[in-house]
């Protein structure tokens, strides 16, 4: 279903976990820390809904997945390291990983912070550069993000907004794995 075409060596760091759960903060140090580059991937599935709002479900998944796989063999090209996240509850997420597998060396850094936290954050969050869910959705999303296994390779807690130099050490240890 998806495929990734980078055959440059490439390490992706993949941020799983509840919507709210930080993964942008978490990208978004990691960005201005460490020599990786993070791709959002809320921006790119808004765009594909507003140029192409008849696409629902499975279809706007496999369209918005594989101009995020484009997006990130490009930037192989350009950058070692990349970023991306999920909740890890997407129906072709597992496709996904096995694409993401294909093309890259794949970490999977599972964000964890309590469901009331998360629900908390998207609330009083800037909706604009989100997905928008409603509050029923929202928590649908997110119990189902709970019930997520993955083989983690690092697990970083963000109940409340972590120091930023533990986040960086912790993912550079686990670069240099």
């Amino acid at each position: 279903m998806y495929s990734s075409s980078n055959t440059k060596p490439c390490s992706l760091l993949l941020l799983v976990g509840l919507k709210g759960a930080g993964k942008t903060f978490i990208g978004s140090v990691l960005e201005k820390y460490l020599d990786v580059k993070f791709l959002r991937v809320e921006p790119i599935f808004l765009e594909v809904m507003r140029l192409e709002p008849e696409l629902q479900a499975i279809a706007l998944e496999k369209r918005g997945f594989q101009i995020v796989l484009a997006k990130l063999d490009e930037l192989a090209q350009l950058h070692s390291t990349l970023c991306i996240e999920s909740t890890g509850t997407a129906h072709t997420f597992s496709e996904l990983l096995l694409a993401l597998r294909q093309g890259f060396r794949v970490f999977v850094i599972h964000i964890q912070a309590p469901l009331s936290t998360c629900i908390e954050r998207v609330m009083s969050r800037d909706a604009s550069v989100h997905i928008p869910v409603s509050d029923h959705r929202l928590r649908e999303i997110n119990e189902r993000a709970l019930q997520v296994e993955l083989p983690w390779d690092l697990k970083i807690d963000n109940s409340e907004f972590q120091d930023e130099t533990v986040i960086v050490e912790s993912v550079k240890e686990l670069l240099q794995r």
